[in-house]
């Protein structure tokens, strides 16, 4: 019984196996490559974080890009970043921060795998030295990323030329990016700042990070700050009177502004008492975009002094700027009646004046005229 049960199954577990072995091999010869041509054209790390670019001639599609940072023979953290597509011939970079407590000066040592499936695409070593054995040349003082964009202070020991790239970071892919090529700074302290030039999802978690490039010798210092965006605008005019008022809304963030504008008054008299409330929709505002909105009470209001309160809500209701005023409501112009209107716009003005010196002048001609008789 035995022997007859290996007889039956020994052909079958045969093919079984064949199988097996012949799909991987098919799957890695059309899978992998010999040549994709793909690889790093930069990289920049510090102890912190750092940022890579990648570049196929070609074009790949869903491939990991694989980082591990060492020290002395030891694997402090590693990273996995996907990349969904590299376009051909284009550069794809991306940013990524360190998780160690490791801040031992010395050489550090930065290995990149590219893959695909699993399949290894390229791979490469970066090194470089953390703790400085001389003097900066420059001094990060202060970076301020915001919805708008960022300020970066910089002092300088000694007079350089420097490159400041900026990017804008959303998770570890890079949204924006813009570079100063040769800025000169000498030994005063110089502010500099960037606007995004993209938009940006409310409430959402970006950060800006700057790298600045020294030359001769060739030096970089990065720093990156995280921010959640947030729509923003500010009122910066308004008028009133016994009619209605307006405010100027401008834009001060990359997030589409699409609040609302209340203007409310109320009697001056010390207490809260409303006389009116009128909220308008304010249009899409961005940085440096400006509109006005207008109110018109319904009915007018009567002579004295009124306090007008602005509020503008963003998005999500939240108040982003308010401005308090008065209104000095004059009283309604008198118009004249029907009648005297009628009558005035019968005459002429002069009319009255005309008329005496055509009597005057004619008693003066019958004078003359009686003295020759």
């Amino acid at each position: 019984m035995p022997s007859v049960l290996k007889m039956r199954y020994t052909p079958v577990s045969l093919i079984c196996f064949l199988l097996i072995l012949a799909f991987p091999f098919n799957s890695l010869a059309h899978e992998c490559p010999e040549d994709a041509g793909v690889g790093v054209a930069y990289l920049y790390s510090d102890i912190q974080s750092g940022d890579i670019t990648v570049y196929s001639p070609t074009g790949l599609e869903d491939i990991d890009l694989g980082l591990s940072l060492e020290h002395e023979g030891k694997v402090l953290d590693e990273k996995t970043l996907g990349i969904r597509r590299v376009a051909p011939g284009l550069n794809v970079v991306r940013v990524f921060e360190w998780d160690t407590d490791t801040k031992d000066d010395g050489k550090y040592t930065v290995d990149v795998r590219i893959l695909k499936d699993g399949c290894l695409l390229y791979t490469s070593s970066y090194s470089f030295v953390n703790g400085r054995q001389v003097i900066p040349r420059i001094i990060i003082d202060d970076l301020i990323a915001n919805s708008e964009g960022f300020s970066l202070m910089i002092t300088p020991v000694q007079p350089v030329l420097v490159d400041v790239t900026y990017m804008l970071v959303d998770g570890s892919n890079v949204i924006y990016m813009n570079k100063l090529e040769r800025v000169a700074l000498n030994t005063l302290p110089m502010e500099l700042s960037e606007q995004w030039n993209t938009l940006l999802e409310n409430g959402r978690e970006y950060r800006g990070r700057v790298k600045i490039r020294m030359y001769t010798p060739s030096e970089t210092m990065a720093t990156m700050q995280e921010f959640t965006a947030k729509d923003d605008v500010f009122i910066s005019d308004t008028y009133k009177d016994e009619i209605g008022a307006s405010a100027t809304i401008e834009g001060r963030s990359q997030v589409p502004f699409r609040g609302t504008v209340r203007f409310t008054v109320f009697k001056n008299d010390g207490n809260e008492n409303i006389v009116e409330t009128v909220t308008r929709d304010s249009p899409v505002l961005l940085s440096g975009d400006d509109e006005t909105v207008e109110a018109i009470w319904e009915e007018r209001l009567h002579e004295g002094i009124y306090r007008l309160n602005i509020e503008v809500m963003g998005n999500d209701g939240d108040l982003l700027d308010v401005r308090e005023t008065i209104i000095e409501a004059e009283a309604p112009r008198k118009v004249s009646n029907d009648n005297d209107t009628e009558s005035s716009a019968g005459q002429s003005p002069g009319f009255p004046g005309f008329y005496s010196i055509i009597t005057l002048f004619a008693a003066v001609l019958i004078l003359r005229m009686k003295k020759r008789w």
